[in-house]
């Protein structure tokens, strides 16, 4: 079972629709637990994290770096905003710190009152309370933030706190988190220039009350699997691996499935689940065994360290080592690993296959048991297309830890996966065939450039 939490616990409480109120400032811990917390992680990290190659840092220098800043913090919410910049070097979606919410009040005084999305670095309006929809038109773009560019905003204030894999998310993050602060009564003054390019000033703040959205009070109810015809195309979205009831609902609509001439697959809203889910669905695709990513973890043998710590001190070059020696350097390196096994499904589904071209669309919030579902599609080449945008791009197993204070838990990543064939695909995002990037334009207005395309796409392949 794979699960994810698309972004820190610190960003979700900023980004929730009904935030909270003016943040304790006040609340503290002893300087011996905010250093103790700082080493546990420091520690916990150092033997056990997945990804050290992807951080580009000393992670002991930067630890000792963070010893006085962390003593520096005047209160709890200061510390965990330190922690949090901390954990953030790590660059890794499973790895996060928790941010205690005893620490903020719960009065529902602090609503969002406007949706910012990235788009290559860009930010864009995607919804406005409908009260101030032509005050600030849907698809206007985020200039200027307290008179600071936008992105250079992004870059100073928000990111250096959010703990992500990759490149996209950690841009999407951002502008989820554009708007932040420990003041409920606290103003952003922003510059806007509009699809017309008009410049505008608009001053942003919480409010009170809830707001009735232009754009997504309209959403229709969320289900997990929708199904319709797109002339001879069956177009089937699978929305989440977390429900073993999708799998019911996928054989439901099967014979329909089988009097089409081609079928989509979307999994961009799939944030994940169970990989048997995904599995069990592909296995009516394909008369094949179905093989997923494999995986390994670091392997901490304290005899290993010793013995290698001696074998250091010998200068023969490392590739004339015997295997022994090789190991217990490695191991006294920090990067001797245990291979664990290669995910395989036998197909032991003995019903017509579906044997029409298959195309499957992805998107960045394609994560985690989604994106396995992905890594054994491309072990059936060339049975589907994929297409649309690069996938989140972050899972594993993640080791929690008790951090002093308000009882809550960091986490850290202990398990790498890759493709069978050892290819990353965690902190690049799984590529899909057809790159197609996401358009401000369907986000408003309700259209869909990516669907569209494969629609074109298929009826090539069915003709």
């Amino acid at each position: 079972m794979k699960k994810l939490i698309t972004i820190t616990l610190f960003a979700a409480l900023f980004y929730s629709s009904s935030c909270f109120a003016q943040v304790d400032t006040i609340a503290n811990i002893s300087d011996a637990d905010k250093l103790y917390g700082l080493s546990k992680f420091w520690e916990e990290t150092s033997y056990n994290f997945a990804y050290f190659d992807h951080t580009h840092i000393n992670w002991d220098s930067t630890y000792r770096a963070y010893i006085p800043k962390i003593l520096a913090t005047k209160n709890t919410w200061e510390y965990y905003l330190v922690m949090s910049k901390f954990c953030a070097l790590l660059k890794d979606g499973h790895t996060d710190v928790g941010f205690p919410a005893q620490l903020l009040t719960h009065n529902h005084s602090r609503n969002k009152w406007m949706y910012i999305e990235n788009f290559d670095k860009h930010f864009f309006v995607t919804d406005m309370p409908v009260q101030f929809k032509d005050m600030v038109p849907l698809g206007s773009e985020l200039i200027t933030v307290n008179g600071i560019p936008a992105k250079e905003y992004a870059e100073k204030e928000i990111i250096p706190y959010i703990s992500s894999s990759t490149e996209h998310i950690l841009w999407n993050t951002a502008a989820a988190m554009m708007f932040y602060g420990t003041d409920s009564a606290q103003v952003w003054h922003l510059t806007l220039r509009t699809p017309k390019g008009k410049m505008i000033v608009y001053n942003y703040q919480f409010h009170t009350v809830s707001p009735k959205w232009e754009r997504r009070s309209v959403n229709k109810p969320y289900q997990i699997l929708e199904f319709k015809k797109i002339g001879d195309v069956g177009y089937v979205s699978l929305n989440t691996f977390s429900d073993t009831a999708i799998i019911g609902k996928f054989k439901a609509i099967l014979p329909q499935l089988y009097a089409c001439k081609g079928i989509i697959l979307d999994i961009r809203s799939n944030g994940g689940g169970s990989t048997e889910i995904g599995a069990e669905i592909l296995k009516y695709f394909t008369d094949k065994r179905l093989i997923g990513s494999t995986w390994r973890t670091r392997d901490n043998v304290a005899a290993y360290k010793a013995w290698g710590h001696y074998a250091l001190q010998d200068t023969t070059k490392f590739e004339k080592r015997s295997d022994w020696d090789k190991k217990v350097i490695l191991s006294a390196k920090g990067d001797y690993w245990f291979k664990g096994d290669t995910m395989t499904f036998d197909n032991d589904v003995h019903v017509k296959k579906l044997s029409c071209p298959l195309i499957v669309l992805t998107g960045n919030n394609t994560a985690s048991a989604a994106e396995d579902f992905l890594v054994i599609l491309d072990g059936l080449k060339p049975r589907a297309t994929t297409m649309g945008q690069r996938t989140y791009g972050s899972t594993g197993q993640p080791l929690p830890i008790s951090l002093p204070g308000m009882s809550i838990d960091g986490r850290i990543c202990t398990k790498r996966d890759t493709y069978p064939d050892g290819r990353d695909f965690v902190g690049i995002g799984v590529i899909p065939d057809i790159e197609i990037p996401r358009n401000v334009n369907d986000v408003i207005n309700g259209t869909d450039n990516v669907l569209d395309a494969a629609v074109i796409e298929m009826n090539k392949q069915i003709k």
